[in-house]
């Protein structure tokens, strides 16, 4: 995955390394000039845009969900909602303090480089969703096939869950005036309130939707294949 600093740095997200890795470059430097941003311990970050997943998965694969007491198994909405509201104690910031990026938990299996297999919701995830401490982000919960807004707290936290549209999806993008575009087989349009307005068909299955372009009235579509941008 990648994102963009306010200072026009990348970040990236790499599989490299038993828990990852996260790099930066400057567009246009060489390639020898990537540098390695190590992570360090979770503190408030005030006017700093902290990343997160646009898709989660939560499905109780590593532990059993049963309560014998009670006679049920916790839902998946508990399940996301417990999950999500997790801080987390270290961090990846940019150079020039713009990004945060939470160091989710990741679990390794196989040699301790990209060729191992590695899991976590930051390096599962199909794209980042950015929002500042106290404001709403919108992300999809794939294993409930459900759209949420939530609340941005410190370390990483989602709290204040509300759902928005009943159909998950790969991801999920807003545009300035509050439309939502969420990717799923096709791109389902929705107005700010979760009405559905629309369905925009693209050639092949979208994965990941963003944003951008002059006054944000572009919205880009990546594929397994392709690159497609859709003025609004």
């Amino acid at each position: 995955n990648l994102a963009v600093a306010a200072n026009g740095d990348v970040l990236v997200l790499s599989s490299q390394g038993p828990e990852g890795t996260v790099y930066w470059f400057q567009p246009g430097s060489p390639s020898t000039e990537l540098n390695v941003i190590p992570p360090t311990a979770a503190v408030p970050h005030a006017n700093a845009t902290t990343l997160l997943p646009g898709n989660w998965w939560n499905n109780a694969e590593f532990k059993d969900q049963y309560d014998a007491a009670s006679d049920r198994f916790t839902t998946l909405a508990e399940l996301f909602a417990q999950e999500v509201a997790k801080p987390k104690p270290r961090e990846y910031v940019s150079p020039d303090g713009s990004l945060v990026l939470p160091a989710f938990r990741t679990f390794q299996q196989g040699p301790p480089n990209h060729l191992g297999w590695r899991w976590s919701d930051a390096l599962q995830s199909y794209g980042f969703v950015g929002g500042k401490s106290g404001q709403r982000v919108l992300v999809s919960n794939e294993s409930e096939a459900k759209i949420y807004s939530a609340m941005v707290g410190e370390s990483g936290a989602l709290t204040q869950l509300k759902p928005l549209f009943n159909r998950g999806g790969e991801s999920v993008a807003v545009d300035g005036e509050g439309n939502v575009y969420v990717a799923n087989g096709q791109i389902f349009v929705l107005d700010p309130t979760g009405k559905q307005l629309g369905v925009i068909e693209v050639p092949e299955r979208p994965l990941q939707l963003v944003v951008g372009g002059d006054d944000s009235h572009t919205l880009f579509v990546l594929t397994h294949h392709s690159l497609y941008a859709l003025k609004l």
